[in-house]
């Protein structure tokens, strides 16, 4: 297997959701032999602090894994970024819906800040999204040509995990030049997954709200992940209110990866 997730950093702040994240994480390390590191943010309180090291601690140690703790003062979103771009991490996890979390910020503002000036990958996680295990991945493909630039990443997550892809073409026009390029789109990667021994299934929707659409076929599935991309894709389908809908509103964890990511570029193979 690839190893394209050799450091992953988390986002930790002791709220249910960065438990459901550091458990995730845990998941991705297995498979991929990665490396973890949780950063943590000074809060208001020395306690809340505090808190979250000895629940890091005590998860490293109830699971056999090696976790490097490092503490870090100042904003939330500016430190975890800092940290990726000084440590070169392939992916970050971060809770989202965490009542508690950040200052009370983080699902609103934090989160989504995180992912919109990452590097890497981001996967958001829910608080009921604790399984390590990825049975199920959903694959949106918009009408954009940067869409299918997510298609490697699902790849080398579903061959890992020996999980189905379930390739949703979706847009939220209807017309027949939309339901063309989407569908060829969508024939395309089928095959690309086919070729690659890994199990899929299509469905197409159109004239539809894009957001609320993945987030309930999402559901539909029981998937443990859904792939996105921003940027290019965001600009007609994602972008601002949509995106942020679908990391702080869906149910299942959320990957958003940005069209200038580059590690994969080209192993499309379109």
């Amino acid at each position: 297997m690839e190893k394209i997730f050799n450091k992953i950093l988390v986002a930790y702040d002791h709220s249910k959701a960065s438990k459901s994240a550091l458990m995730s994480a845990l998941g991705v390390a297995q498979k991929f032999k990665s490396t973890i590191t949780a950063v943590v943010v000074n809060g208001d309180k020395d306690s809340d602090e505090n808190d979250s090291v000895t629940a890091i601690n005590d998860f490293a140690h109830e699971t056999g894994v090696t976790i490097e703790i490092v503490q870090r003062t100042g904003s939330v979103y500016e430190e975890v970024l800092k940290l990726e771009k000084e440590g070169n991490f392939d992916l970050i996890l971060q809770g989202s819906h965490g009542k508690k979390g950040w200052k009370g910020l983080w699902m609103g503002s934090n989160a989504f800040k995180v992912v919109s000036a990452s590097n890497c990958p981001v996967i958001s996680v829910t608080e009921s999204a604790s399984s390590p295990e990825l049975k199920n991945i959903l694959l949106p493909l918009a009408d954009s040509k940067s869409t299918r630039q997510k298609v490697p990443y699902c790849i080398n997550l579903a061959s890992a995990f020996g999980a189905t892809v379930h390739i949703l073409g979706v847009s939220k026009g209807s017309g027949i030049e939309t339901k063309n390029k989407v569908k060829s789109y969508v024939v395309q990667t089928e095959k690309y997954l086919l070729e690659r021994g890994i199990s899929c299934t299509v469905k197409e929707m159109y004239g539809v709200k894009v957001p609320e659409t993945c987030i309930a076929y999402g559901k539909e599935l029981n998937a443990g992940l859904m792939l996105m991309m921003t940027e290019t894709e965001s600009a007609g389908v994602f972008m601002d209110t949509y995106a942020q809908q679908l990391v702080n509103h869906s149910t299942i964890p959320v990957m958003t990866i940005h069209s200038r990511d580059t590690r994969l570029a080209g192993a499309s193979g379109y």
